[in-house]
């Protein structure tokens, strides 16, 4: 039994032994470790704009100025169109069928209601005197809706005219930076004087004021039935204090003025800018002298005179279309073909006295004396600027005081404004909005909001005999 045990288990271990291992399946290389890249948390940044607008009576314009760089940039209304017409808002509202449209062109119109210009609407409100679209539902200022007994005044239809101007360039603005958060400082242009003898700056403020709560609340503005829903809120609105509020309202002479600083010149002179627009014409005078009390002489401005006047482009087409027996359009068309001798005209006769009589403010208050002083540059500007007779009606101008005009010259675009060269030739319309863009600290403020200076302190009178002790 023994033995039979030891030859079995002889023969399970020689078995095993001639069995050869199975297979083993080679060694795979090491995987290299793949790590998870995480990008880096994205860092909004703060990026400050001022937005010039220029509220035209023909057309607005809008350039906008980004103060990382101090760039300024046109915002096109068009980008699909070139030239001018690609910067220029028609400033007109189309009501029709219950729906209102803002900025449509005279081949666009729709059929209702058509208010060629707005803003001359709102100051037809003050001055009935000076309206002339001839449009029987905007009477002095008041409009009247088709197909109702509803009467709005102009300045509220301006105030969704704003809104649309802000909500339209603040959706480009948001689009063109959408990692950035953007402060937007609105200026806004007026046509007043330095010294608001219209008092239209409040006005002008709280329809901007509103606009842009308007805009804020993304309220419908196609819609005729906001009207009623805004009516009462623009009389009751109440403009904040400067600190409190991201927006301006400046004369548009001022912003010609500050457009002319921001231009390459920079020579010690006295400037007249005559900026004829559509529906108005400002007239200002300023010295560019230096600061001999400063380090390194810088030049500074001094704003010696300014005006506004209610006569432009338009008159001079009412004008034109009556002497040549046609219509306002077509008369405007002959006039910028040029093809026919221009009759005198009284809307010429009246911006050259403008010019003069702003003028004789400088003399009657004496603030140039040197002859020196008194030779002076001209600018002309503007759309209703570009008529050559009026040019030379200005140029030919007897000034008073032994003013005299030594060059009539063109106004450059800044050096920082992007696209400068594309836009140069037509840069006179242009320049208002150029100007309310501008970073330049120049305070303004109208004469009522100053307030009255301290009384100086009284010092003691000392006694005599004390200098002098017995």
């Amino acid at each position: 039994m023994n033995r039979f045990l030891q030859r079995l288990w002889h023969r399970v271990i020689g078995r095993e032994k001639a069995l050869k291992p199975p297979p083993q399946a080679s060694p795979e290389p090491p995987q290299p470790k793949t790590t998870r890249i995480v990008p880096p948390p994205l860092v909004r940044g703060e990026r400050t704009l001022i937005v010039g607008v220029d509220f035209g009576t023909s057309s607005t314009k809008v350039i906008w100025q980004d103060l990382s760089d101090n760039k300024f940039e046109i915002f096109a209304w068009c980008p699909e169109k070139t030239g001018l017409c690609a910067l220029l808002l028609p400033s007109t509202i189309d009501i029709g069928n219950s729906k209102i449209y803002y900025g449509r062109s005279h081949e666009e119109q729709t059929k209702g209601v058509r208010l060629s210009s707005i803003k001359l609407c709102v100051l037809c409100r003050s001055n009935p005197q000076i309206c002339s679209c001839g449009n029987s539902c905007a009477q002095k200022g008041m409009v009247h809706l088709p197909g109702s007994a509803e009467t709005y005044p102009a300045n509220l239809l301006a105030c969704m005219f704003l809104a649309h101007v802000f909500r339209t360039v603040e959706n480009t603005l948001q689009t063109r930076f959408p990692n950035d958060d953007l402060v937007i400082l609105w200026n806004v242009g007026c046509p007043m004087d330095y010294l608001d003898v219209s008092k239209r700056k409040n006005e002008w403020e709280k329809m901007t004021g509103l606009a842009l709560h308007i805009n804020k609340e993304g309220i419908d503005l196609s819609s005729t039935e906001t009207l009623s829903h805004i009516a009462g809120r623009l009389d009751a609105f109440t403009v904040p204090i400067q600190s409190e509020r991201n927006f301006l309202v400046l004369p548009e002479g001022l912003a010609a003025v500050k457009a002319f600083l921001e231009s390459a010149y920079a020579e010690t002179k006295t400037y007249a800018i005559v900026d004829v627009g559509a529906g108005t014409t400002e007239v200002s005078f300023l010295f560019n002298g230096r600061d001999m009390k400063e380090r390194g002489h810088p030049l500074r401005p001094c704003y010696l005179a300014d005006s506004t006047h209610p006569a432009g482009g338009l008159q001079i087409d009412s004008e034109l279309a009556k002497v040549w027996n046609c219509t306002v359009e077509e008369a405007r068309s002959l006039k910028h073909q040029g093809q026919f001798n221009l009759p005198p005209l009284t809307t010429v006769q009246k911006i050259c006295s403008q010019y003069v009589r702003t003028c004789w403010g400088i003399v009657k208050g004496r603030k140039l004396t040197a002859a020196s002083d008194k030779k002076f540059d001209l600018f002309v500007i503007g759309g209703g600027g570009r008529l050559r007779p009026l040019h030379k009606a200005l140029s030919s101008q007897h000034m008073p005081g032994s003013f005299v005009l030594e060059n009539a010259r063109q106004l450059q675009a800044p050096k920082s404004l992007r696209n400068r060269p594309a836009v140069q030739n037509d840069y006179d319309f242009l320049v208002n909005a150029c100007g309310l863009a501008s970073s330049l600290q120049w305070e303004y403020y109208p004469p009522h909001e100053v307030p009255p200076m301290a009384a100086p302190n009284q010092k003691a009178k000392i006694d005599p005999d004390e200098y002098y002790p017995k």
